[in-house]
């Protein structure tokens, strides 16, 4: 360390002293107490006498006197009084005795408790902020966001995907018959199990519009197709539905079913909304298409569409060809049907 001229050692001194309070105890090798100066009085320690132990004169040294190694500092320790302290304990080199140096840690430790409670309030506001994000953008497509990994540009982009649609069957007249509680009680039991099913097989959730949720396949890395990605997803749908039932057959309360439709082909995707809400969106003629076959399933079917079968490439065995003519088509179109809690094994073999 190069040599620091006596005028700043002693700003730093009167700085320290200033601010520090600084107080001493000289004390022997057996802890009895020899000396002692400094703003003790500013700690509280007013009536200290040499000649006696000096940890039964301050409790807060029992078993750190003498001190049992050369240097040892412990900080911001709380003494009975209520004073906050750092104790630095310095053993002299020269002689059987040590150095017992106080200095008031009020303020630091104050500063720090601060420091601390600003930074839990940061967190738990990330927390909430985590939380909205999730709840109007989805978990997958929030994480993105929040990572800066969104693969889409936000000015939006042209891709092939596969687009599901599932709704409730039945559930107008149901929710005309029911109390707003019972309606809101079973949309909270039906929605959280299609949700499910889509984020796990990767699914990013587009729009929830009452008893529908819509769903775009193809968008995050995966292993498989998102044809198969969108399928698996139904029938993980419809199982949940099933299990859901269950509860409320036991529970003595209406059982409901759904009806998915799947497609697969070109969109445009991106965020769409205002500069204090943005949501994703997919927006094209296949949007439309699989919107149009979840009407025409029927409850507990899947419909998919031409290009969907042919991209699945698996055993076809399961599913039954079915002609419909749906509206805003001028032609009828071919679907694939699928009910998958009736058949033996599933769609991808």
């Amino acid at each position: 360390m190069s040599t620091v001229p006596d005028r700043v050692l002693r700003y730093v001194v009167e700085d320290l002293l200033s601010q520090r309070h600084l107080a001493y105890l000289e004390v022997d090798a057996e802890g009895v107490l020899l000396s002692f100066g400094g703003d003790l009085s500013h700690h509280g320690f007013s009536s200290l006498r040499s000649g006696g132990r000096a940890d039964e004169q301050l409790s807060f040294l029992i078993g750190l006197c003498p001190c049992p190694e050369a240097r040892m500092q412990l900080s911001a320790l709380q003494t009975e009084n209520g004073a906050c302290l750092d104790v630095h304990f310095v053993r002299d080199s020269q002689s059987d005795s040590g150095w017992i140096i106080l200095l008031d840690a009020r303020s630091e430790h104050e500063h720090k408790q601060i420091m601390q409670q600003k930074g839990n309030e940061l967190s738990l506001r990330s927390e909430k902020q985590t939380r909205m994000l999730h709840a109007h953008l989805g978990k997958s497509i929030a994480e993105l966001l929040l990572t800066g990994e969104w693969p889409i540009r936000s000015s939006g982009e042209r891709r092939t995907a596969t687009i599901l649609f599932s709704d409730i069957r039945e559930f107008t007249p149901f929710s005309e018959q029911s109390t707003p509680e019972t309606v809101f009680g079973a949309l909270n039991q039906y929605i959280p199990a299609m949700i499910d099913a889509i984020q796990e097989h990767g699914g990013v959730v587009d729009k929830i519009m009452g008893d529908a949720v819509m769903a775009v396949f193809g968008l995050l890395e995966a292993e498989v197709s998102s044809p198969q990605l969108a399928t698996r997803a139904a029938v993980g749908i419809l199982c949940n539905i099933a299990e859901v039932n269950r509860s409320r057959a036991a529970a003595g309360q209406h059982c409901l079913e759904a009806g998915i439709g799947i497609t697969t082909g070109p969109v445009a995707v991106g965020l769409i909304g205002s500069q204090d809400r943005r949501g994703f969106s997919a927006i094209g003629h296949h949007v439309n298409f699989a919107s149009r076959l979840q009407g025409q399933a029927r409850p507990g079917e899947i419909l998919i569409d031409e290009t969907t079968h042919r991209l699945l490439k698996q055993d076809v065995v399961c599913y039954n060809e079915r002609s419909l003519q749906l509206k805003g088509l001028a032609q009828p179109v071919r679907a694939w049907s699928y009910f998958p809690l009736m058949a033996k094994k599933e769609p991808w073999g």
